[in-house]
């Protein structure tokens, strides 16, 4: 069970930084959900200040939304690329893409995590 004495375990190593990155694992052991209130109460519960609304998205096939968050893994990182997006237009850099984990929760409470 997903909790917050058990998160941990549910990270591997990613990238050349071997940075912290929720595993396939985390979202096959996840609870189900019935709606989309239920799944974002749920990983808010969880993340805290880390999980972060990120825009809601129209479904390609049928007349539904979905809901876009970020797991954020770096803070200092992802503030900084958050920066430098307004500033400039884009992030590069080392450790940029990873410091954050895309979350997406489909009305019916469904859960894709980005690998």
């Amino acid at each position: 069970m997903i909790n917050a004495e058990t998160l941990s375990s549910y990270y591997e190593k990613k990238g050349r930084l071997q940075q912290n990155f929720l595993s396939k694992q985390f979202q096959s052991d996840l609870p189900k959900f019935s709606t989309h209130e239920e799944a974002a109460g749920w990983f808010s519960a969880l993340f805290g200040e880390d999980f972060i609304f990120v825009e809601k998205m129209k479904t390609a096939t049928e007349d539904e939304f979905y809901y876009l968050y970020d797991i954020i893994h770096d803070r200092p990182r992802w503030e900084r690329r958050e920066q430098d997006i307004k500033e400039k237009g884009f992030a590069n850099g080392l450790g940029m893409l990873l410091c954050a984990q895309r979350v997406d929760i489909y009305e019916d409470g469904s859960v894709e995590l980005a690998f």
